[in-house]
C-alpha cells in the first residue's frame, strides 16, 4: 500500500472541521507546549512504542472539567514525538461555539474536531488517528473522591466507530489531571433540571473549587490548574473484529459490550496502578 499524502491545512475551514488541522503549526509549536506542560505538571508519558502504525482509535479517561490538562499533556507529547500518524481529538461543541473565535481556531489547528461520529469516521478513513473520551463531561466532572475511577456512563459508541473504520482501539490512561481542581459535586441532576443536558449537551453542571474563582457552580471560564503531577500510559492495542452482516441485534450488543469491558478493564487497571501510593496534588 502506498503511503498516504500528509494532511493539508485549509485556512477557510471552520473550527471543528477536518481541514482546520495544521500539521506545520503542530510541528513548529508542539515541542514548546510539551516542555512547558511537562515541566509545570512534572508529567511522564509512557508507552508510545505500543502505538500501532496507521490509523487507530485512542480511548482515554477524561479529567479536569473544561480545561482537561491531561489531554493537553498527552497531545503535546504525541505531536512532539514526530509519529507518522497525525492525531485528531474529538471535542465538545462548546469548545468551538462557546470559546472566543481565536481560541477555538487555535485548538482546531492543534487537531480538535467536533465530537460527531461521521466526522471521526471520515478522519480515520483518511488515515488520521483519533482520540476519544467516551465519558465526556460525565468523566471530566466526576467528584474529586472518584478522581481515579473511570466513568463512561454506559457509552459504547466508540466500539462501533472502531469497528466501522476497521482500526484497533488503543487505551490511554492518565492520573493527576483531576487533581488540578476539586470537583465537589458533578451536578448531573442539576444539568437535567436546568435543561442544559438537552440545549447545550452538558450532562454535568458541577460545583468546583479552583483558582482563581474559588467556589464555582457550572462550567468554568477556565481556571489556573494546580501543578499536580500527571502520569499517562499507553496500553496495548485491542483489535475490534468485524461482525457478520447477518448478526442479530442482541449478538451485536454482546460483542460490543465485550470489547467495551476489555477497554474499560485495561484503562481502570492502569489507572489503579498509576494511582497506587499517590499523594493528592504531590504525586
Amino acid at each position: 500500500m502506498s503511503p498516504r499524502p500528509p494532511p493539508r491545512h485549509d485556512p477557510s475551514a471552520a473550527p471543528g472541521e477536518l481541514g482546520c488541522y495544521d500539521p506545520a503549526y503542530v510541528r513548529a509549536h508542539a515541542p514548546d507546549y510539551k516542555r512547558a506542560l511537562n515541566r509545570y505538571f512534572r508529567a511522564t508519558v509512557r508507552g508510545l512504542d505500543r502505538l500501532p502504525q496507521g490509523p487507530f482509535l485512542a480511548v482515554g479517561n477524561h479529567s479536569g472539567a473544561g480545561l482537561i490538562p491531561d489531554t493537553l499533556v498527552w497531545l503535546a507529547n504525541y505531536h512532539s514525538a514526530e509519529l507518522e500518524t497525525p492525531l485528531l481529538t474529538l471535542a465538545h461543541d462548546q469548545m468551538f461555539s462557546g470559546l472566543p473565535g481565536p481560541i477555538a481556531r487555535w485548538v482546531a489547528r492543534l487537531g480538535a474536531i467536533r465530537a460527531r461520529p461521521e466526522l471521526a469516521l471520515e478522519a480515520l478513513r483518511q488515515g488520521f488517528a483519533v482520540q476519544v473520551y467516551p465519558g465526556g463531561d460525565h468523566d471530566a466532572c466526576r467528584r474529586f473522591r472518584d478522581r481515579n475511577k473511570l466513568v463512561f456512563a454506559g457509552r459504547t459508541g466508540y466500539v462501533d466507530l472502531a469497528r466501522a473504520a476497521g482500526v484497533p482501539i488503543v487505551p490511554v490512561a492518565s492520573v493527576g489531571g483531576h487533581e488540578t481542581l476539586i470537583v465537589i459535586r458533578d451536578g448531573r441532576r442539576l444539568a437535567r433540571w436546568l435543561g442544559v443536558d438537552r440545549s447545550k449537551r452538558l450532562k454535568s453542571f458541577p460545583l468546583t473549587l479552583s483558582l482563581p474563582w474559588g467556589l464555582w457552580l457550572g462550567p468554568l471560564p477556565g481556571y489556573l490548574p494546580l501543578p499536580a503531577r500527571i502520569e499517562i500510559e499507553v496500553g496495548e492495542p485491542i483489535d475490534v473484529p468485524a461482525l457478520p452482516s447477518d448478526i442479530g441485534d442482541s449478538d451485536r450488543a454482546r460483542a460490543t459490550a465485550a470489547i467495551d469491558l476489555c477497554v474499560r478493564g485495561q484503562l481502570q487497571s492502569t489507572m489503579d496502578r498509576l494511582a497506587a501510593g499517590r499523594r493528592p496534588f504531590l504525586g
